[in-house]
């Protein structure tokens, strides 16, 4: 019994050491709280990026607790487990942009929230937690005259705002970074480059035969009034996707000895959109309503079908802060014609022709060697597959967490 005495400091200190792990690893634990209202609809890349990495942050972070606002339309599109609380907001937009900037921070306050994330270039003015929020891109600063005026304010207010409160900014290419840091003159370590991932549905989608583009389902054809060939392009029509020179050049292929040019089929409806009347002029100064064709709104398990369907995907954009159909398309094993502008280069690496967005005669050329040059076109869709697989939302959501935990680590310091 004697022997036992003596070593029961030894026990006592086990104890404490035991106690002070215990303590520690329950003050590393995070109540992270994300604003999901952005994602109205999975059919836009603001839905597909929230719903993506809050889904998987919820599981690999299962530590950690999470408070989802979320409304009555976008519950669906986020995955239930015990660490997760919902709290349901209107989804009715002025009143929601309302509470977001009045209630929310109290709202935070009363949760106890260690991080609150901003994951569509949003945050609250007032502040009782860390903030973190992604930025996505700047272009209603950079390019205002882009966007309707309402619209401009509140993405350029938004902006304004979150840089100015946020602990930590996430971007989504090097490109934004750049652009975030020079014009607001921030510290560099403030800003963290997260490329956005890949959707499942389209890995391994692969065209083993180079004719298999043209053998698409015929309840898909019949659904979106597809041709059997056809050059594809996605977006919603408003001015920096430059669909309008896309017609331009379209008009100048069909003047080239192609032999055969496929129609030209815009992803999505030709209502949705703003500041788009030059697109339609170019159709009509063209003469080209029989050539170019709309898909209306594609449903989610439809859209990777449609990809390896197209003979070419063309996304020549004035500016974007990524570019997910640039990758999309490739997984998908169709070739990429792309612009030489913004993230784009970036993002599609060495797979797809880059050209200048102004220039028509450009994207016609392109088209022009990826309709007639077979070998040139198998090279891209190989070099496609491997420059999509780069990308990660799994990797993604892992160095978001990662960003949230370096920013409550400063709250103890």
């Amino acid at each position: 019994m004697s022997e036992l005495k003596d070593f029961s400091w030894i026990f006592l200190l086990l104890d404490i050491g035991l106690f002070l792990i215990k303590l520690f690893l329950t003050s590393a634990l995070m109540l992270i709280a994300i604003d999901t209202l952005s994602a109205k609809s999975l059919h836009h890349g603001m839905g597909v990026y929230v719903t993506n990495l809050v889904n998987r942050l919820v599981k690999i972070g299962a530590e950690h607790r999470f408070i989802l606002y979320l409304t009555q339309r976008n519950a669906d599109y986020f995955s239930d487990s015990d660490n997760i609380k919902r709290i349901f907001i209107t989804s009715n937009r002025p009143l929601r942009i309302a509470w977001e900037n009045s209630l929310l921070p109290f709202s935070l306050q009363k949760e106890g929230v260690s991080v609150f994330w901003g994951p569509s270039n949003f945050l609250p003015s007032i502040k009782f937690c860390k903030y973190a929020v992604t930025i996505h891109d700047i272009t209603a600063i950079s390019f205002p005259d882009y966007y309707p005026a309402l619209r401009r304010f509140h993405y350029k207010s938004s902006i304004l705002n979150s840089v100015r409160v946020a602990d930590r900014i996430i971007v989504v290419s090097t490109q934004t970074k750049n652009d975030v840091i020079q014009y607001f003159k921030l510290p560099e370590q403030k800003v963290t480059v997260i490329h956005n991932g890949l959707d499942e549905r389209f890995l391994n989608q692969a065209i083993t035969d180079p004719c298999a583009e043209q053998r698409i389902a015929p309840q898909l054809k019949e659904k979106y009034c597809l041709p059997d060939s056809f050059i594809f392009t996605l977006g919603v029509l408003e001015p920096k996707k430059n669909v309008a020179n896309l017609v331009r050049a379209y008009a100048l292929a069909k003047k080239m000895n192609l032999g055969f040019l496929p129609k030209l089929v815009v992803g999505g409806s030709k209502e949705y959109g703003w500041k788009n009347r030059e697109f339609f002029q170019a159709v009509a100064e063209f003469k080209l309503e029989d050539d170019v064709k709309f898909t209306g709104r594609i449903d989610n398990e439809d859209l990777s079908a449609i990809y390896q369907a197209a003979t070419v995907f063309v996304f020549p954009s004035i500016y974007e802060g990524f570019g997910l159909p640039v990758i999309e398309a490739m997984a998908c094993g169709t070739p990429v014609i792309t612009s030489n502008t913004s993230s784009l280069p970036e993002i599609a690496g060495d797979a797809a022709i880059l050209v200048n967005p102004y220039e028509p005669k450009e994207i016609a050329d392109a088209l022009f060697q990826v309709l007639t040059n077979e070998i040139r076109r198998q090279a891209m869709i190989e070099k496609g597959r491997k420059n999509a697989s780069r990308f990660s939302w799994d990797k993604a959501a892992q160095e978001i967490l990662q960003v949230f935990e370096e920013a409550y680590k400063e709250t103890k310091h």
